[in-house]
């Protein structure tokens, strides 16, 4: 055997030793996976999921019309976030009776029921699982997978309070025009800033209201009543207007509202009851040993400082 195939010999047992070496070689000799990177918006806070249900509220035919626009939008290209009302009907549809000022025929709420992991346990048709997370925006989203391009839905925004002033109404879910960016709170729009002046089509009821209701433990239900002044007292203008509610796990208080002259409970009704209309609050309330809802001192209840906050009086 010449020298030539001698070398080549020793080369291919080396070769082979080299990749049985390789193969049993702890992963971390091996060549790493390059990281993936994430931006803010696919970038999850690890948190413990503690959310059993985001709750949306809306007229009814505004919601059916929102549903084929959005559908149009989440097929434009280039989108970050996404609109989930494509894929989710209302649960229920809450009929109401017609009151003089009034041109609502009835509300569609849609309820997005979550397991204590984040996934979507509701019936929908999106094509794969949908999971609950936040991300470093503090937005809630339903993500449709953990890649960054997976698509994210936007649910409203992950508020966790301003300083100590919020400890009895925060943290909570706020939708676009109840977070205290720096573009909003100058704005008319803006529910708890010192430009916004309700009137009977003002929503006066938002994430702090509910919030405020939901951590309380002596209020036994959550009202969702836009009460809106005329003059220095409270008349018949009250209103359920479109709101985001939650709960988490262990929560469970009805949630009720008065449209006009008329109370509804809307969601989590007590013993079993199907939610719509409450012929007689007082009677409701004494049933269920409990003191009829009253407005709150101020609406909305809970602006930001310096002003004064309001109450929900037992």
């Amino acid at each position: 055997m010449n020298t030539t195939s001698i070398y080549w010999i020793r080369a291919a047992v080396l070769s082979l030793l080299l990749a049985l070496s390789l193969a049993h070689a702890p992963a971390s000799a091996q060549n790493e996976e390059t990281p993936v990177k994430r931006d803010s918006l696919h970038t999850w806070i690890e948190r413990p999921w503690n959310i059993r249900y985001v709750l949306f509220n809306e007229d009814a035919g505004v919601f059916k019309r929102s549903r084929v626009r959005v559908a149009k939008k989440n097929a434009e290209p280039n989108q970050e976030y996404f609109h989930w009302e494509e894929f989710f009907n209302p649960t229920i549809e809450i009929e109401l009776k017609r009151e003089k000022l009034s041109s609502d025929k009835a509300k569609s709420i849609v309820n997005i029921e979550f397991d204590k992991s984040g996934f979507v346990s509701t019936a929908n048709t999106h094509p794969g699982p949908l999971r609950g997370r936040i991300n470093r925006l503090l937005y809630l989203t339903l993500s449709a997978g953990d890649d960054p391009a997976s698509r994210l839905y936007d649910l409203g925004h992950w508020f966790t309070g301003i300083g100590d002033t919020s400890t009895d109404w925060a943290p909570g879910i706020c939708s676009g025009n109840e977070k205290p960016d720096a573009a909003m709170v100058r704005s008319d729009m803006y529910l708890y800033g010192t430009l916004f002046k309700p009137d009977k089509y003002s929503a006066t009821f938002g994430c702090r209201e509910w919030a405020s209701q939901l951590y309380d433990d002596e209020r036994p239900y959550i009202d969702v009543t836009s009460y809106v002044r005329e003059g220095k007292v409270y008349p018949k203008y009250t209103y359920i207007r479109d709101f985001v509610g939650w709960a988490r796990f262990g929560d469970k208080k009805p949630v009720i509202g008065k449209h006009e002259a008329s109370w509804y409970c809307l969601h989590d009704c007590p013993n079993g009851e199907k939610p719509g209309l409450i012929p007689d609050i007082k009677v409701w309330a004494a049933h269920n040993a409990w003191s009829a809802p009253k407005p709150p001192t101020k609406a909305p209840t809970f602006p930001d400082p310096p002003a004064a906050a309001g109450r929900y009086t037992k």
